[in-house]
């Protein structure tokens, strides 16, 4: 599994999790069969006409994503991609990670 994780600094595994997914200063993806880590700046341009976050944040190659939080449309269009939403109780990456198979589908959005 491939799992993007909004977070709020730049800390490796003890990196904290974003409480919302449009909020986040930087982006992480964890490959859990190579064991990597990789973690990135949010330069997602909301304004782009030609390409929505969504299309953005797809090239990065991913097929999961761990939220905490996050809207409706941005639900929707990740589930026309096939890119599954995971939610847990957890803070930084290394929880995350210890706890992959545990995983929850997100349910719903924060309503907006």
């Amino acid at each position: 599994m491939k799992i993007l994780i909004p977070i709020m600094n730049n800390n490796s595994f003890q990196s904290e999790i974003s409480l919302h997914f449009g909020h986040a200063p930087f982006f992480a993806i964890y490959d859990s069969e190579e064991k990597n880590l990789e973690i990135f700046k949010n330069n997602l341009n909301h304004s782009d006409p030609k390409s929505s976050p969504v299309d953005q944040l797809i090239s990065y190659n991913f097929n999961s994503i761990y939220v905490k939080d996050i809207g409706q449309r941005a639900i929707n269009l990740f589930k026309e991609k096939n890119i599954k939403l995971k939610t847990g109780n957890y803070n930084v990456i290394q929880e995350i990670i210890d706890n992959i198979d545990s995983l929850k589908e997100l349910e719903k959005g924060c309503g907006h």
